[in-house]
């Protein structure tokens, strides 16, 4: 019992300084169950900091604006405040890829809670201040220093609870999305409420509050993950980088970022319009991104249990293109009256389950890819895709936020509605020319037809299958029957333990199949034995039947 509890610790702790996180199978002598406490513990971490960070981000808008029209500062100064939070989101994010695997796990979610925390109570005890400088420009800093907390803390957030339920990552990248939606559905009625009731500084001293208890529950339940000792591998990080399919997903989630900026910027004041009062305007944010919270980890399971192809992604700019065409509505559907609230309500549900729909399969893709192109599954991988995710939704929903309020207050919603349907369907025709069309094969017949002035095409696709961890070292990529013997891929059985059915082994690193790689190892290890020697050339064009598989092990 002794020693099986030595060989748990031991593969605990190969697998931490791995950059991965030890699951079920690393624990042969236990019991198994379904989830063990450490990525209960982890789950509810991160759903925590989850939905605080968003009902953080959600509150914002609500209570800074008539703070600062009360004070008697110009109005003009929260485009300053909010726009320089937005740019730090848009700076840090990429940097998310190099600073969690160097700090660790634990150490980023905890610095970046507290950040975050700080920052809210700071802003507390500024509204104390009445004069315009000494409130504006302590608030830009505070706020440009809270969009590296946010931008931190959402970032590692997913990757813990990725790494914790690495077997099913795309269910647990949805159930955080999920929290997503809970957080924004919250922000506003908790904030509007305790702004009430005690002003600015309850609304921002309970979200501070909330964000250093989630960075104590971090500090003490988060196990530690670093992936300094991973060995760079820019080869595949370059591979994942320029994938045409990795290119495609992630300008679909440009796209989806900048409708939020469009969505976020002009549809209070629209729904201000119809002079329905706060609670129904509240009521319909409700159940907009309750849409969003309800469906992400539906779409999760689903991509976990069934295959989806990454083609399906284009549908996500084409059916926000065509509800924005039923907003507005344009003059191709004019006999729809432009002012119909129920009408609203249902159309922005179902454009918010075509969002989440987008974002939990743009995950799903990119992981995939990462491991196709010959990426580990492991903090850093996790990091990369995930830093790139946030990265291409803030930079577009810093673009929309800037198109949806400089169009707004001039030309009014209907243009808005024109604009925002003419742009997605334009980047649902990039997104087809980037997604549908294998470029390879169009070059490759450029190339026959002008040799002279076109190069021929780079098996880019081979190099990567032959560097990825899902490949075997000892299984051909291609056809060589005439250099290996045929039974290596017949004797070839899985275990499919990973996100895309891949085993882990106790560093973490990804095989196809054991057997596979004794079979390599046999191969390469032992063959000056001429006993060993003689049997494969013997057996070489044997077929393998059931009575000499143990031959082979007893050899």
């Amino acid at each position: 019992m002794q020693s099986i509890l030595d060989t748990d610790t031991v593969k605990a702790v190969k697998a931490v300084k791995a950059g991965t996180m030890p699951t079920e199978t690393d624990h042969p002598g236990r019991s198994r169950s379904r989830f063990t406490r450490s990525q209960i513990l982890t789950l509810i971490a991160g759903c925590c900091s989850t939905m605080f960070i968003n009902i953080a981000n959600a509150s914002i808008p609500l209570i800074l604006p008539p703070t600062i029209v009360a004070k008697g500062i110009p109005y003009a100064y929260s485009g300053l405040i909010f726009g320089l939070f937005s740019i730090s989101n848009v700076i840090f994010e990429p940097f998310q890829a190099k600073i969690i695997p160097f700090l660790g796990t634990r150490t980023t979610f905890c610095v970046s809670s507290f950040t975050g925390g700080a920052c809210y109570l700071a802003l507390a005890v500024l509204n104390i201040t009445e004069m315009v400088a000494a409130f504006v420009a302590p608030a830009t800093i505070i706020r440009f220093v809270e969009g590296f907390a946010y931008a931190t803390l959402s970032t590692s957030s997913n990757v813990i609870v990725c790494l914790a339920f690495s077997e099913h990552a795309t269910i647990a990248f949805g159930i955080l999305e999920c929290f997503v939606g809970i957080g924004y559905t919250l922000g506003p009625v908790l904030s509007g409420a305790l702004y009430a009731a005690g002003g600015f500084s309850a609304a921002c001293i309970f979200i501070g509050l909330s964000l250093l208890m989630t960075g104590l529950l971090g500090y003490f339940f988060l196990q530690q993950i670093t992936g300094v000792n991973l060995r760079p591998k820019p080869r595949e990080t370059k591979h994942v980088l320029t994938d045409r399919i990795f290119l495609g997903v992630g300008f679909v989630n440009f796209a989806t970022g900048m409708n939020w900026g469009i969505f976020g910027t002009s549809l209070e004041p629209y729904l201000a319009s119809f002079d329905q009062g706060a609670q129904v305007e509240g009521l319909i944010f409700a159940i907009a991104f309750l849409a969003y919270a309800g469906t992400a980890p539906i779409f999760g399971w689903a991509f976990r249990r069934f295959h989806v192809d990454y083609r399906w992604i284009v549908l996500v700019p084409l059916g926000v293109a065509v509800i924005w065409m039923l907003l507005g509505p344009i003059p191709a559907f004019s006999f729809i009256p432009p002012r119909l609230l129920w009408l609203d309500t249902v159309l922005l549900f179902v454009m918010n389950v075509f969002i989440a729909f987008g974002c939990v399969l743009v995950f799903d893709i990119s992981l995939k890819r990462a491991l196709t192109c010959g990426l580990e599954e492991n903090v850093a991988t996790y990091a990369l895709i995930l830093a790139t995710f946030f990265t291409t939704i803030y930079i577009g929903d810093a673009i929309g936020a800037v198109i949806g309020s400089s169009v707004y207050f001039q030309y009014g919603f209907i243009k808005i509605a024109q604009i925002a349907a003419g742009l997605m369907f334009a980047f649902t025709a990039i997104s087809a020319l980037m997604l549908l069309i294998n470029w390879n094969r169009s070059r490759g017949l450029a190339h026959r037809m002008f040799p002279s002035w076109i190069k021929p095409e780079k098996d880019t696709e081979v190099v990567a299958y032959e560097t990825s961890p899902l490949t075997s070292s000892g299984e051909p990529v291609r056809d060589r029957s005439s250099e290996r013997p045929s039974y290596y891929r017949q004797i070839t059985t899985s275990l499919s333990v990973g996100t895309l059915g891949q085993t882990k082994n106790d560093y973490g690193t990804i095989n196809t199949c054991s057997t596979t790689c004794f079979m390599s190892k046999l191969n390469h290890g032992v063959r000056n034995d001429p006993r060993v020697f003689g049997w494969f050339e013997n057996e070489r064009h044997r077929p393998l039947t059931n009575s000499n598989v143990p031959i082979l092990a007893d050899v």
